[in-house]
């Protein structure tokens, strides 16, 4: 009877399924760097858009709003923030009334019925654009 030899040694794989070839490492380098300068161009782009946000012409400038969820207090006058108002924070993103400050520099705009519609808090450097037009 004859018998069959196995080892208790695993199979002799050589090193090559573990290196490399030159294209796939370059393949890889690529990724890594089309993806660091994708995340460079989209904090940049960011940082842009926020310096060039379009405020609107006719909207009434309001130093030190104070903020009382309805009610907010501009230039010495209570009014009411509108159902469904909108509120832009600095980076022009759309926030919650109960995260306004309490105190800010704003533009706003009223409807046909005198609430507040839209708000606008500015930068500082707007504010002093602002300011400064008076």
């Amino acid at each position: 009877m004859a018998t069959i030899g196995m080892s208790d040694s695993p199979p002799n794989r050589s090193l090559q399924c573990l290196s490399w070839s030159r294209a796939a490492v370059l393949r890889a380098l690529r990724r890594i760097v089309a993806g660091v300068v994708l995340g460079v161009a989209l904090s940049l782009g960011g940082t842009a858009a926020v310096a060039a946000r379009a405020l609107p012409s006719d909207a009434t400038f309001a130093a030190e709003a104070e903020f009382r969820y309805p009610y907010v207090m501009v230039n010495k006058q209570v009014l009411r923030l509108a159902v469904g108002a909108r509120i832009y924070n600095e980076r022009n993103l759309i926030v919650m009334p109960a995260t306004m400050p309490e105190k800010a520099n704003v533009l706003f705009k009223t409807d046909i019925n005198g609430d507040i519609s839209r708000v606008w808090i500015l930068t500082d450097d707007e504010a002093q654009t602002y300011e400064n037009n008076k």
